[in-house]
């Protein structure tokens, strides 16, 4: 039986907070322990927090009193999950990395840090090893791992398998994201109702930037050159669903590819988490769908084991012998957010990282 680790959840009431919350609370050996809160010190967690996710507030955290995010008041603390907003986490989860606490980031903050992992754990597990390196760098006792954006992933873990297996040339891809992707309390109502609300250029560029990273980092079963050679490009839009991100993919290869073949490696893609089988690892961390009409966020954002932790791939199609369409859907707030740090934890530990 593994020890209990006992988690602090920064931001504990915001939407990525109460995710962690809610999965944490379910969980066999990371237990939430501390709920970090910013506006509402000294009130019992479920007094004060909006519970905009499935079921109730759990037994385990509704008495809980929501505390300052303050190291020196975490001494029995093993771990630290980071869902602070851009900008505000960088020098937090720094400091709490100085002082030894393994940090699972969800922030952009830190990255493209070269020394920091970008993590997802079926696609790019190694790279859990610049821990080594950071903390020899930075002389800290702690450190700082990150999930990418959820957008990124929504991408990057159907595309990785393809570039994996395949000499693809690049991709063309158009997300359509939910509402939760922004935070609470998120667009204002009028700029979203009866509307699409393109993100812009910047976003679209940090998209690229993070899926180009994480390619970058697949091992590959090909012996073809790196991301160089590849040409990837996103046009992103928010659109008035609450979680799911659904995302459309024009990949183009070097060669000729049959969509058969393509469909069989994105079924039977697997990772070092469904190997270990770590309890956030669904069993499919890829599930394909044969529908014309699916997958759609409402039936399919919860698609997995646990729920939420599947991404979906459906609507694959040959489009010419060197191009295949497919649609993805993440559910942005669990396997893009709070579900990806949990598995990316339990990962570090069975590597020996968190103790």
């Amino acid at each position: 039986m593994k020890r209990i680790l006992k988690a602090a959840i920064l931001g504990a009431t915001g939407l990525v907070g109460i995710e962690y919350a809610r999965m944490l609370s379910e969980h066999p050996y990371i237990k939430p322990a501390y709920l970090a809160g910013k506006n509402s010190v000294g009130r019992p967690y479920g007094e004060i927090v909006r519970w905009q996710t499935v079921g109730q507030v759990p037994k385990e955290v509704r008495d809980m009193e929501v505390k300052p995010t303050d190291p020196k008041l975490m001494d029995d603390v093993d771990i630290i999950f980071s869902p602070l907003p851009q900008g505000a986490a960088g020098p937090v989860e720094e400091q709490f990395a100085k002082l030894g606490f393994p940090v699972i980031s969800n922030s952009p903050d830190h990255r493209f840090d070269p020394d920091v992992p970008l993590l997802i754990p079926e696609v790019n597990p190694h790279t859990v090893s610049l821990i080594d390196e950071q903390k020899k760098r930075r002389d800290w006792k702690g450190f700082i791992v990150t999930t990418p954006l959820c957008t990124a992933q929504g991408a990057a873990i159907p595309l990785s398998p393809i570039y994996m297996n395949f000499k693809m040339n690049g991709a063309y891809i158009t997300t359509i994201q939910s509402l939760s992707g922004a935070g609470y309390p998120g667009i204002p109502s009028l700029d979203i109702v009866d509307n699409i609300l393109p993100l812009g250029d910047a976003y679209d560029a940090k998209t690229i930037k993070e899926v180009t990273r994480i390619l970058g980092e697949v091992k590959r079963n090909i012996g073809e050159p790196s991301m160089q050679e590849v040409s990837l490009a996103a046009t992103t839009h928010r659109i008035a669903t609450i979680h799911g991100h659904y995302e459309v993919s024009y990949v183009t290869f070097k060669e000729d590819t049959e969509v058969s073949k393509v469909r069989e490696v994105l079924d039977n893609f697997r990772g070092e988490p469904q190997d270990l089988k770590l309890p956030t690892a669904p069993e499919k961390p890829i599930i394909t769908m044969n529908e014309d009409n699916r997958p759609q966020v409402y039936f399919d954002r919860w698609a997995g084991n646990p729920p939420g932790m599947s991404i979906v791939v459906g609507r694959l199609k040959q489009i010419n012998n060197r191009t295949i369409r497919m649609v993805s859907l993440i559910h942005n707030t669990i396997r893009g957010a709070a579900g990806g740090g949990i598995l990316s934890a339990e990962l570090l530990k069975e590597k020996g990282y968190i103790e």
